[in-house]
């Protein structure tokens, strides 16, 4: 485990967006729809961290006879790649966010190819604070993954809704790189309760590509029940049942946030465990 920071290789700077794309795209988000990003990030804080701990380790002699020694660290770098068609701001700050609130020093956004930039997402990043994010071809994102293997630097590479076959392209035999995918089928159900209703406005801007199936709040609870795949919308007094269908549930004022159930703190660090007989 090193304890200076990874500096990227410099070559990675000419796929690197300019300062200009995130003032363009900041200005262009009100402020009301900056607020609701801003509204995700901190709930992500909330939930994930922060991280005090640079690395913790634990001693411990056991009655069976033998001693044991764990140390874990944040990983040296993040990696969240995703392809241009992920124009959902929320979905990629949960993706993003976590590595910082666990304690990885270096995180890197890479958009795999794409067109014009989402003005949502850029401004997320800003608001999260990742400023350095970088667009290439997954060829050029594998090379960057095996100089950071050489290097002897541990990294966490995430494919976030990425196609299987590109994702399996970027994957190698290493034992400094975790690699874990994040899946979404972009489909949603939700429950319109009209004492507590969904703001349909915010969660369209913080999902533009996420399809919702709204029932009406009349009708009936188990219909609704079977259309849920994996995410579900509902008020609170229907969490419970929700939770029996769904991986993900949120509820009003959640509109603007996303959490991924699978993307646990530990994803970030990297364990080392010792076994021995005596001291």
């Amino acid at each position: 485990m090193q304890n200076d920071a990874y500096e990227l290789p410099d070559w990675i700077n000419e796929f690197a967006l300019g300062d200009d794309l995130f003032a363009r795209a900041y200005d262009a988000v009100p402020d009301h729809r900056r607020a609701l990003l801003k509204t995700g990030i901190a709930r992500l804080w909330e939930w994930y961290g922060p991280s005090r701990a640079r690395a913790r380790r634990k001693a411990v002699s056991w009655r069976a006879g033998f001693s044991s020694v764990e140390e874990s660290a944040p990983a040296d770098c993040a990696v969240v790649a995703f392809n241009g068609d992920l124009v959902s701001p929320a979905r990629l700050l949960a993706a993003v966010v976590p590595a910082v609130t666990c304690g990885v020093d270096t995180v890197l956004p890479v958009r795999l190819g794409g067109d014009a930039w989402p003005e949502p997402v850029l401004a997320g990043l800003e608001l999260a604070g990742l400023e350095r994010v970088v667009q290439m071809e997954p060829h050029r994102l594998k090379t960057l993954l095996e100089e950071t293997d050489r290097a002897g630097r541990t990294c966490v590479a995430i494919g976030l809704e990425l196609g299987p076959g590109v994702f399996r392209s970027l994957r190698f035999p290493t034992r400094n790189i975790d690699f874990t995918c994040l899946k979404c089928d972009r489909e949603a159900a939700l429950w319109m309760d009209a004492d507590d209703p969904f703001d349909l406005d915010a969660l369209a801007f913080a999902h533009p590509d996420l399809s919702v199936s709204v029932h009406d709040g009349d009708g009936d609870f188990g219909v609704f029940l079977n259309a849920i795949r994996d995410i579900a919308y509902v008020p609170p007094s229907r969490v419970g049942q929700a939770l029996t269908r769904a991986r993900l549930v949120l509820g009003p004022g959640q509109e603007g946030c996303w959490v991924w159930p699978q993307l646990r703190p530990e994803a970030f660090l990297f364990h080392s465990t010792a076994w021995t007989i005596g001291a």
